[in-house]
């Protein structure tokens, strides 16, 4: 699984950032954008704190998203947390570079199967997809790929190894000690 930010940092910035999903779900945008960011903030709270944090802020957001009273948002709300749900468990279960393709993928499902069951006569509806229906599982995917690249060179950055340390104690990396070299 992930590496995750030390603990006080962990649970900061993942309060943060579910709170900032809680924000972009009320917000007063599209539809489309709103789902989007709430999406984004949930990988980056998965690259931060772990499941427990993506999972409030893809679950926890969006129904707190009905505190703005948008009626679009209470008839989209069953596809986005599906797919949020849907999104979240492909990251756990495919996690590293499957989960490129698998969680973003897994995300539209809902949407892709609402939009080919709304065209059959019995199950005839109009939901407001706003830029339209393709449009909204473009940005998803775009949107869900980029937080796994973000999540995957986050993970990748804490799993390096320290860097060696000289022996004076400084790494070799370090600025002020190369300064120190060259002046000798």
């Amino acid at each position: 699984m992930i590496r995750t930010a030390p603990e006080p940092q962990r649970t900061i910035i993942g309060t943060f950032l579910v709170l900032a999903a809680v924000v972009a779900a009320v917000a007063p945008m599209s539809v489309a954008l709103r789902s989007a960011a709430v999406v984004l903030f949930s990988y980056l709270a998965f690259a931060v704190g772990g499941m427990p944090f993506a999972y409030l802020a893809a679950l926890a957001a969006p129904a707190l998203g009905l505190l703005a009273g948008d009626v679009a948002w209470m008839i989209m709300l069953p596809v986005v947390l599906s797919g949020n749900l849907l999104a979240m468990l492909g990251l756990e279960y495919a996690w590293r570079w499957a989960a490129l393709i698998v969680s973003p993928v897994l995300l539209v499902v809902p949407a892709v199967f609402v939009q080919t069951m709304a065209r059959r006569e019995l199950f005839r509806v109009e939901l407001p997809w706003d830029d339209g229906r393709g449009a909204w599982v473009g940005l998803h995917l775009l949107v869900a790929a980029f937080g796994v690249l973000i999540a995957l060179l986050v993970d990748r950055q804490r799993n390096r190894p320290p860097p060696e340390l000289d022996r004076s104690g400084r790494s070799p990396t370090d600025p002020a000690a190369s300064g120190r070299a060259r002046a000798r």
